[in-house]
Formats: C-alpha cells, structure tokens, sequence
C-alpha cells in the first residue's frame, strides 16, 4: 500500500523532505519502482526541450547534445490538415481531420532535433512560444528502452491572433548507463489548435486594479495572496493556508447593478463592494456593517425573508452567521446560529415548497478535527469520518431549525463536503441536492413527498442514478449541456499527472483489481454527467472537460452568447512563487 500512500501525496501535491529520523517516503529507486525513476528523468529532459521551444534567440544544434540520440528523427508534431470544428466571432478551434486508410495526417520526416523545434516555434510571433509546458502522464518499457506520454501545452502570440496548442505525445527515450535518457522518437497522439482572433491577447484582460484599485482595501490586503498573511497573522485568528475563501454577488443596495461579498481569513475584515454605474467598486463595508473579523469560508446573498432585498449569511468560525438587509444595503441585525461551524460553502433553495429559502451548509471537518489544516480521512477514498452536513429550515422571522436527521440528510453527510448545489434533476417540480465529497462518493440527494405526512424527504440515489463520481470533489455545478430539458451535471475534481503515471501499470496493486479501479478514477481529473430522464452518463470523455488541473469551482457560463454554456475552471493551489502548474 506505500504506494497508495504516494498517488494520494502527489495528487495533493504535498512534498516529504527526509530527515535523518524520517526518510523519504516516496524514493521510487528504493521501493523498485524503476519507471517512476525513468519518467522523472524524462520530465527534466523535456522541461529542457521546452525551454529551447521558449528561448528567444535561435536554436542552435549544440543544444540538443545530451537531449536527442544520434539519428533521431520524427514526423511533423503539429499536424498539417486540420478542420475547423468550431468558429464564432473571435474563436475558431481546429483538429485533425480523420486520418485517410493507409496514410497518415502528419507530414514527411521533418529531420533532426533543430528542424523539430524550429517547425513547432515557427507560427509564433518573434519565432518562439513564450509558454511551452510538457508534462509526463504515462510510461511503458519497450525493447529499445521505454515510452512516455507527455501532455502538451503552447501558447503565444501568432499572426491571426492568439494561439493555443494542446496535444498528447508519445516519445520514444533510449536510457544510458551513465547519464540522462536521450529522445529517439516524437509521435502526436491527439491535437488541438484555439485560435483567438483579437487585437488583445487573450478573450478577458484583467481589470483588478481599474475597479478596485480606489480602495485602500485593493492595496493593502487584496493584492497579498495568503502566503504574505500567514507570516504576519496569528494562527489562533483563523488564518488557514488553504484559502477556502467565498464570494458572492447580489445587488445589496437595489440599484440593478450587482455588488460583490468577499470573504477574508480570521484576523482580516470581509469586504462589501458597491458595484458603480462606472463600473469600479467602493468598499462600504464598515458602513454597511459587514465586515466581521471572524474567519469566514461559504457566503450566500440571497432574500431569506422575502422582503424585496438580498440578505447575507456567512459560514464563520464560530457558526452561521445571517444578517439581515435593511433595504439600503445595510445589515444593521444578524442572528449567529451556532450550527455549523466552520462550514466550507453554503447553498441555499426552497426544499420543502414552503416559500422562503433554506440553507444547507457543507461541514468538512469533524468537531475534533476543528482548526486542523490537513484532514486525515479514513479511507482516504471513501471516508465517513468528516463533518456533519447540516440542513437548516427556514421558519421565518430569522428563525431556522436543524432539520437534517428529519429531512434523510444524515446518510453519507460525513465525507468532507467542500460544496453542495441544489437542482430539479428529475423534473418533478422540488429541489434536489448533489453535494461533492473531497473524500469518498459524492451524493445525490433526491427530494421526495413523504406519503403519509407530505413532509419532504430527501432519499439518496446517487448510485442508483449514476452519478457518485468517486474523484476528489472540489464543486458541482448544473446545466443542460445538450439542450434536452433536463439538467446535466459537472463536478470538479484533480488531475494528476503522477497518478495517471503510476495506476495505470500492472505493478500497482497488483491483483488488487477493485482497489487499482478506485485508484485510476481519482486521478483523472473532472467529469461531465449528463442526463436522461433522471439517469446519468459519464460523458467526460468524449466532451473533453477532464483535464482541469487541480480543480476547484467551476461554473457553467455561456462566454460567447451563443446560448450554449461553457465551463469556466477555477484551478491552483498554493504554488507561490512557482506558477509552473500543468
């Protein structure tokens, strides 16, 4: 099982150093594993390779000794005929067209290891791609030595435009005795090209300090990322290196134009920006009396007492924190009701058809485990020792019950949730709840009318409808994709280039066929879920959405109005000064 151990560690990207009391764990030379020493340095072979696709001045043929084998050679990598299969005003996006029997989409050899660079630098403006990244996601030994698949992205600015490359490679390495192995063939598997067809160099320009940048806020505490606060705030104010920080938007003041509620570590304020007819912001949090110090995770603004205006609550350290607008975008009254604690996110929906909206509140850790940075899940891929999920009912007049034993909600609502959404799934007029678990299956809570009494009553289907999806969940988020009527289903979760590398060998728990199943799903990354008449199917494949990186909320949202939504995937996780991130 240590190497169980291992994909959980590099999935989450974490990094044991050894010490002369605790060596290090992941030594694949020490444990065997010879193709993980293999890939590694294949990595730092193609981490050279990319470097010269990125360097400004020409490629010289002295750069490549130590790279390519003598006689290396290989087919063009991008291949030559391409169709477009889709354009609008500004995207056009082009793949291979369908390789003819007997040939191949690809042309003649384009020779040595220069010629290859020159051909893949070539579209791009100035003669080089300002970022190339290559990434080993495969292994398998050959009689010549072994193969690697690599993940490839380019991305730069060409004649028409921007453009970005995404493609699989298969390279070919000879190993040496002495020495790094030395590339003795390149093969594109599988090809991309986004055109971008703008004069500015990417379809959105960031615009932080044009809204922002007239509050003190934006300076002196927007613009630190959490590395800077963690050093100067103490832990015991709620400070967590993790970030799992919220936002919302609503329009607070009812002058039509939203306003946005950004949740800060303990020992900041939260911040409430007034959305101007000139399209900055104004910090008025002080004055609309919302900016807590507490530590605060999930926020929502929604109208919970059905009075016209968008109320707020606050997942805080200290428990659910609901204030109450006044009309003008103040919050003069707040109730803190200690359920909940340190909820992650927050979601809220009219479950029972009542007419006002409940809350329900995705709790990750265990009371015991409360102010711990990192969870220690048993197991770690189907775990049920986290927090208590918990379903708050809306009584009215700032009142609100827990109802979750009642309501069926208790089954499974132990996982680590990090975030739940509420949806009509199955078309029969009530609100569902899918909630995505960080460790074990996620769940899909179907909304039902208990016969004898009429109350509501969640059942959970998950299983039964298709829908589980055993990754590690970050966020999931509804839309109906194919225009059917009936709500598809995106959830988030990691890609990982280690595990794909590993669980994929024979080597891997070998005769564990269950367990090395589980294994390969968590590291694949997001899946696409779509609906047929309250039925699921996993349609991530084909629709080409898994590879998100190290996903986390990810919102359906159509950027192009075409009426079709796109998927729009927030990822990254605390890499500092090191934004090499594939």
């Amino acid at each position: 099982m240590r190497y169980c151990l291992y994909i959980l560690l590099l999935t989450f990207g974490f990094s044991l150093v050894a010490t002369a009391a605790a060596p290090l764990l992941d030594d694949p030379a020490r444990d065997g594993w010879n193709t993980e020493v293999l890939s590694g340095e294949a990595g730092k072979q193609l981490k050279v390779f990319a470097g010269l696709l990125s360097q400004p001045d020409p490629i010289a043929a002295a750069q490549l000794e130590g790279l390519t084998a003598p006689g290396f050679a290989c087919r063009s990598l991008r291949p030559v005929t391409l169709e477009t299969v889709f354009r609008d005003g500004a995207i056009t996006v082009r793949r291979p067209q369908p390789a003819v029997a007997g040939t191949e989409n690809q042309a003649a050899p384009t020779g040595d290891g220069v010629a290859v660079l020159q051909q893949l630098r070539r579209p791009y403006t100035h003669g080089y791609i300002p970022r190339a990244e290559l990434k080993v996601t495969g292994i398998e030994m050959t009689t010549a030595g072994f193969e690697t698949v690599v993940l490839v992205s380019f991305f730069g600015r060409a004649a028409g435009g921007s453009l970005e490359e995404t493609a699989t490679w298969r390279c070919g390495w000879q190993p040496q005795q002495a020495g790094p192995p030395l590339l003795i063939s390149m093969t594109t598997v599988k090809y991309e090209q986004i055109m971008l067809a703008t004069e500015r160099p990417t379809l959105f320009s960031d615009c932080s300090e044009a809204v922002m940048g007239g509050n003190n806020c934006y300076r002196e505490q927007l613009l630190h990322g959490i590395a800077y606060w963690v050093q100067r705030i103490e832990f015991m104010q709620g400070i967590d290196v993790n970030g799992y920080l919220g936002i919302a938007l609503g329009d607070v003041d009812g002058d039509g134009l939203d306003d946005v509620y950004i949740a800060q570590e303990g020992g900041l304020p939260n911040r409430l920006l007034r959305h101007n007819p000139d399209g900055t912001v104004t910090d008025i949090s002080a004055a609309a009396e919302v900016d807590w110090m507490a530590a605060t995770s999930g926020v929502l603004l929604a109208d919970f007492d059905n009075d016209g205006d968008q109320d707020l609550a606050c997942a805080t350290s200290e428990g659910l924190l609901v204030s109450r607008n006044d009309g003008s975008g103040r919050f003069p009254e707040y109730t803190l009701l200690d359920f909940a604690a340190d909820a992650f996110s927050l979601a809220a929906a009219d479950y029972d058809n009542d007419g006002d909206l409940d809350i329900f509140a995705c709790v990750y850790f265990s009371d015991k485990d409360r102010g711990k940075v990192i969870a220690y899940p048993v197991p770690y891929f189907d775990a049920i020792n986290g927090g208590r999920n918990v379903l708050l009912r809306n009584e009215g007049a700032w009142q609100f019950t827990d109802v979750t034993d009642a309501a069926g909600l208790a089954e499974g609502g132990n996982r680590y949730a990090l975030a739940a959404s509420f949806e009509d799934y199955d078309n029969d007029g009530d609100q569902d709840l899918y909630v995505a678990n960080d460790f074990g299956r996620n769940l899909l809570y179907r909304n039902d009318a208990d016969p004898g009494t009429g109350k509501r009553r969640f059942v959970e289907v998950a299983q039964a409808a298709g829908c589980e999806d055993r990754g590690f969940s970050m966020s999931a988020a509804w839309s109906d994709v194919d225009h059917n009527g009936w709500m598809d289903l995106y959830v988030a979760n990691m890609y990982s280039a280690a595990g794909n590398r590993i669980v994929f060998q024979d080597k891997f728990v070998e005769g564990n066929a269950p367990m090395r199943h589980k294994m390969q799903y968590l590291t694949r990354g997001n899946s696409l879920l779509t609906n047929q008449a309250g039925a699921f199917t996993d349609a991530s494949a084909d629709a080409g959405v898994m590879m998100g990186r190290w996903s986390w909320s990810s919102p359906f949202c159509d950027i192009n109005n075409d009426s079709w939504e796109d998927i729009l995937v927030g990822n990254g996780f605390l890499t500092n000064i090191d934004e090499h991130d594939l």
